[in-house]
């Protein structure tokens, strides 16, 4: 180690940087903690899909922070996720002075932006004329929304973090829309627009737009968070590091999935590239923050990027493992030319699922809509439906949700690096909303392993309790259940025994009075 930065040092005086640049600079554990500040939801979140003890937990030290600062240097963002800072440099000398602080582990320039996923567009229509979903239900149809829709689900209760260049809610589709919180990542204010820019747009309108007879999303009735973190006027090379920095932002505040149609692989010096050897999943910053995500219960779904059709053109973070990739078809279902193929350098299939990605209509301006290509628009169609998944099962983790739409697609018995899985039919997986049904019954102990649980009851039932069923999220029925009553909103249910039941998630149900009552129950065997 003392080789290599004395080495790192000596080529230092033969190299020139003639301009600021920003670094990521990596530091050495902290022996003190600094726990992150979270939401009550958030909390909830990692419980529930996270794992026990995720990366990300403790914020950078303000000790370092202010050394750092005392040192004369910038600091632009701090990332716990990745125990690191991005700063800005102004030469050499600033560079040899950073590797020579005792807690400076690594330094790597910041990624600049990927070449822009830019839509083409058609001619601009008038507003839709036709009824129910209007011009945009061929994209909901392939992924069977319309059903999924009728089913009762609509993203309600899921918090979903949009990243984009500026994002713009002027438009009708965005009236009925909850917007949690926003925030520019470049500009660094609370308004996310950036003056202005269509690609935003488009991306929000095809997963959360709601004006019916002329266009619907997958999601309409989740909740959002709107970040700004592309800044499509220059050749900066921070893109990457506000994209890291909205989503600890976004995992702060609770959020559910991450729908981002944004890709970067390169640096401003070609010489500084990602290699192909940096798609592996686990090497590039943005797939790394990504992977950390995942470990805390947040699901990242991400454009292949529109470099195809060559071998490989996968661009991170949808090299990650943990991110649901999406790749674009046509509305016949042929994969349109530009989509990103895999594999990953590691040897892994990508992408893991498609969607329409060809002449996809989207909302545009403060009135207008247009139709577009590409898997920037292809993924907020499945960001929609990972949403919709969620609602019905919110114990979900990242990896069982992407293992579901790999199993469901319909490339899945032999996937392969254009196709990936394929369109995922998840139909399925929805058990149906009956309207006798009250979503807020309580199970205890939640998880299980006990021979009984405790089912809690929203409203006091005196009589007529009928039965008690046990399906599996698949909504296959396993078996009828034994009732006690305890009180008049307690019952006491026996389960099967473990050679019925294996680790999962379970739907219970309660009949009484002419209502179904319902719950999810996670069981351990």
């Amino acid at each position: 180690m003392i080789y290599l930065k004395t080495l790192f040092l000596c080529l230092l005086t033969f190299t020139q940087l003639y301009a600021q640049q920003a670094y990521w600079v990596f530091l050495e554990d902290n022996p003190v903690n600094h726990p992150v500040t979270l939401t009550e939801k958030a909390e909830q979140r990692i419980l529930l899909r996270g794992k026990r003890t995720p990366a990300g937990s403790q914020n950078i030290s303000t000790i370092r922070l202010n050394q750092l600062r005392v040192a004369g240097f910038k600091i632009r963002h701090s990332s716990r996720f990745l125990n690191a800072v991005s700063l800005e440099i102004n030469n050499n000398q600033d560079l040899t002075r950073l590797h020579q602080l005792p807690f400076v582990r690594s330094i790597q320039p910041v990624a600049q932006r990927a070449s822009r996923i830019s839509p083409i567009n058609e001619p601009s229509l008038p507003r839709g004329s036709g009824i129910d979903y209007g011009r945009s239900l061929t994209q909901n149809e392939m992924l069977h929304i319309p059903t999924i829709h009728d089913l009762g689900y609509d993203g309600e209760g899921v918090m979903i973090g949009v990243f984009d260049a500026g994002i713009v809610t002027d438009h009708l589709v965005f009236d009925h829309l909850d917007i949690r919180a926003t925030y520019d990542f470049v500009d660094h204010e609370i308004n996310p627009d950036g003056g202005g820019e269509a690609h935003g747009v488009y991306t929000l309108s095809t997963l959360a737009g709601y004006l019916p007879e002329t266009f619907i999303g997958p999601a309409y009735g989740a909740t959002y968070l709107l970040a700004r973190t592309e800044d499509i006027n220059s050749e900066s090379r921070l893109e990457e590091d506000n994209w890291v920095a909205a989503l600890e932002w976004a995992d702060s505040l609770g959020v559910d999935i991450i729908s981002s149609s944004l890709n970067y692989r390169y640096f401003d010096d070609i010489a500084e590239n990602y290699p192909f050897s940096a798609l592996d999943g686990q090497t590039t910053i943005i797939t790394r923050a990504a992977n950390i995500a995942a470990q805390r219960g947040i699901l990242v779904v991400n454009s292949m990027g529109n470099e195809g059709p060559g071998v490989s053109t996968v661009w991170p973070p949808a090299d990650s493992p943990h991110v649901l990739s999406v790749g674009a078809v046509s509305a016949y279902g042929g994969v349109i030319a530009m989509s990103g193929r895999g594999p990953t350098y590691d040897g892994r299939i990508k992408p893991d699922v498609l969607a329409m990605g060809f002449s996809v209509f989207v909302a545009s301006g403060l009135d207008d809509y247009v139709f577009t290509n590409g898997t920037s628009v292809a993924t907020p169609l499945i960001s929609g439906l990972a949403a919709l998944l969620l609602q019905a099962h919110p114990n979900l983790s990242p990896d069982s949700v992407i293992a579901l739409f790999r199993s469901h697609g319909n490339n899945s018995d032999l996937p392969d690096n254009s196709r990936g899985y394929g369109i995922p039919n998840l139909l399925g997986v929805f058990p149906k909303f009956d309207q006798r049904v009250t979503k807020n019954c309580l199970i205890y102990p939640n998880p299980s392993s006990a021979e009984t649980i405790q089912f809690v009851l929203p409203l006091p039932v005196t009589e007529l309790i009928h039965t008690s069923h046990v399906y599996n999220i698949r909504g296959q029925h396993l078996a009828s259940l034994d009732l006690q009553i305890l009180s008049e909103t307690t019952l006491q249910l026996s389960l099967p025994s473990n050679q019925v039941l294996s680790d999962q998630l379970l739907i219970i149900t309660v009949e009484a009075e002419g209502n179904l009552y319902s719950g999810k129950l996670i069981y351990l065997k």
